[in-house]
């Protein structure tokens, strides 16, 4: 049955699940196909009001991600005391279904599917954002093979109130529990949680099943907490060794146990995914490029980035031109003492250069040094000395005909440790 909520017209339900209802719906005032998710009401009426204030607050920051792996959110607000949000239609078939349909996928398959989301994952996390619900039903399959990660927010605005636990809040249901790191369940939710989310879809998409199924919420979250993981191979013989290792670090009862951050994570299950990391086409780079670069390396990133800015402005660049523009402007950002503005630009290129070149290209590890040098400049020493420390052995390999490139990481690193 047809209705409307606003000017939104609901057309079909896409589907639904603890948190509410997604519906296709038609936005009348720009002509277009859209998702429209509408929250569950809670029975708790004085709820609402915060409720609301969660919802509203958490899309307000989730909504100015901007990532090829993330739908873009285009609204949101309350219509007759429903909350809703109105993102991208997204084609195609979210993981629950395609796992329920063909059972376990194929080894190079499921390390795909969790590169290109530990991707999207490294992005937001470098924006500040934890996901907190990831799960196979908020993983989207498009036509042409493309991830998208669904939901991003959504879980934060309906996290409990301070002192409820949450394995007992009411929407805490069996399905998020069974991927939910044990720290997230008692309150505390860092990146490494997402990490943790992770492992265990990993573990689905290679067996079918997730680690732990079975019992109450309570007794799901106990045994995350305590219980040994299912051997993997006792479930899918066939695994490799090294990315059974991956999965078991994945899953460390302890956040401090499992990889350093998404981008690591990507990095590693590239050794697996089908075929390499995407790697674009060599194209010739735009010629203003080099010039607007020469002005920045001479001093003038005043003026450079007005240059950046413009050519920006008038479009035509190739989609990596447009991302060493981004970065070059980020630098000329940093450069005239906006080094938080810059360093937030660097991560969100960053995360796009990797899904578009891959994680070795040499433009990919040119962002990553950059980065450290503003994590140097804002104080994040340890953030910096971790990343040059990953950074240095990368370098030699990749970088191995650079007369700056090699060295340059172990060398900034050897200054910091000589100041220390």
């Amino acid at each position: 049955m047809r209705r409307s909520l606003g000017r939104y017209e609901l057309t079909r339900e896409l589907g639904r699940g603890g948190m509410g209802v997604v519906w296709a719906a038609h936005d009348r005032d720009h002509d277009r196909e859209v998702a429209v998710k509408v929250l569950a009401r809670r029975d708790r009426g004085s709820e609402l009001t915060t409720l609301e204030r969660r919802f509203l607050r958490e899309v307000r920051l989730t909504s100015r991600l901007r990532h090829p792996g993330i739908p873009t959110v285009h609204d949101h607000g309350t219509h007759e005391g429903e909350l809703y949000l109105v993102m991208d239609l997204v084609p195609g078939r979210a993981l629950d279904l395609v796992l329920e349909n063909g059972g376990p996928l194929p080894v190079e398959q499921a390390a795909d599917v969790a590169r290109r989301t530990a991707e999207v994952l490294s992005y937001a996390h470098g924006q500040g954002v934890v996901h907190r619900d990831l799960k196979p039903s908020n993983l989207m399959i498009t036509p042409d093979g493309e991830i998208k990660v669904l939901d991003f927010g959504v879980a934060a605005a309906l996290e409990p109130h301070p002192g409820e636990t949450r394995f007992t809040a009411s929407n805490a249901t069996p399905g998020t529990v069974v991927y939910m790191a044990p720290e997230q369940a008692v309150g505390r939710t860092v990146p490494a949680s997402d990490l943790y989310s992770l492992g265990c879809v990993l573990y689905e998409l290679l067996t079918g099943a997730p680690p732990f199924t079975d019992g109450s919420p309570f007794m799901l979250y106990h045994r995350h907490a305590n219980e040994p993981v299912p051997p993997l191979t006792d479930r899918r013989p066939d695994v490799p060794d090294g990315l059974r290792a991956l999965v078991e670090r994945l899953l460390e009862k302890k956040p401090e146990d499992r990889p350093a951050t998404a981008a690591d994570v990507a990095a590693l299950l590239a050794a697996w995914a089908t075929g390499p990391a995407p790697v674009a086409e060599e194209m010739p780079a735009h010629p203003r490029l080099s010039e607007i670069e020469a002005l920045r390396r001479a001093g003038r990133p005043a003026r450079a980035l007005e240059e950046y800015q413009e050519l920006l402005a008038n479009g035509g660049l190739d989609r990596a031109s447009a991302l060493t523009a981004r970065a070059g402007a980020a630098l000329c950002i940093g450069a005239l003492g906006r080094t938080r503005e810059a360093l937030d630009e660097l991560r969100s290129v960053l995360a796009e250069q990797r899904s578009l070149l891959g994680p070795g290209h040499p433009a990919v590890i040119d962002t990553r040094y950059e980065i450290a040098v503003l994590l140097v400049r804002t104080g994040e020493r340890h953030a910096a000395e971790e990343l040059l420390r990953r950074l240095a052995d990368e370098e030699d390999r990749v970088l191995p005909a650079r007369g700056s490139g090699p060295g340059r990481s172990r060398a900034l690193l050897e200054r910091l440790r000589r100041m220390a």
